[in-house]
């Protein structure tokens, strides 16, 4: 019983996923983005999201999903795990339905505007966009989508970097970053308080 009266504690502790969700969506606005409706995502690509193109996560690709997520329903960290395989096969689906050149990881300048080539941005846009479909139909049992966070604004040394971000039972937040990874490779999901302090 003590059990079930502290799971009933911790989920009544986060942030409605309605507003969480209202957040989340406010920051695409606040960026000239599109957020996701239903499973239709606006993916975005070029830098900046200077290109976008419809794609959708319905049908076989969200059970695929549905499947994943629903084996990491033990704990908030299981489900992390789980996420991190869904994020790697979401970043291949979106990569081949884009087209272009496979993405290059980190960004180089020289891709700027380039079909298929994702920043930071893009990448936390699209990820972001991904989190909240999965929210919408009920597939995260233990986080919640909040609105993007970014690190460093040049003067500190650093250039500036976003990622999206979820939050578990117990209020920790999880940057979800496949910004270093090539399509398909899973993306780092670790502290937000770690993230922020990395270069």
């Amino acid at each position: 019983m003590p059990l079930f009266i502290s799971v009933v504690v911790a989920i009544f502790s986060l942030p409605s996923s309605a507003s969480a969700s209202q957040a989340a969506l406010s920051w695409f606005k606040s960026q000239g983005f599109v957020g996701p409706e239903g499973t239709r995502i606006i993916a975005c690509h070029g830098y900046g999201c200077s290109r976008r193109q419809v794609v959708s996560v319905d049908g076989g690709w969200l059970g695929r999903a549905r499947a994943i997520l629903k084996g990491g329903r033990a704990s908030a960290e299981a489900e992390r795990q789980a996420l991190s395989q869904v994020v790697s096969i979401y970043t291949a689906y979106l990569a081949a339905s884009i087209g272009g050149k496979r993405d290059v990881p980190g960004s180089p300048a020289g891709m700027s505007g380039v079909h298929g080539q994702m920043d930071c941005l893009d990448e936390t846009a699209n990820t972001t966009s991904l989190l909240l479909v999965l929210q919408g139909q009920g597939l995260l049992a233990h986080h919640q989508v909040e609105p993007p966070e970014s690190r460093g604004f040049f003067l500190d040394g650093r250039y500036p970097h976003f990622s999206a971000v979820i939050v578990d039972e117990s209020g920790t937040e999880w940057a979800v970053d496949p910004w270093r990874r090539a399509p398909g490779q899973k993306p780092e999901i670790l502290p937000l308080v770690q993230w922020r302090q990395d270069s």
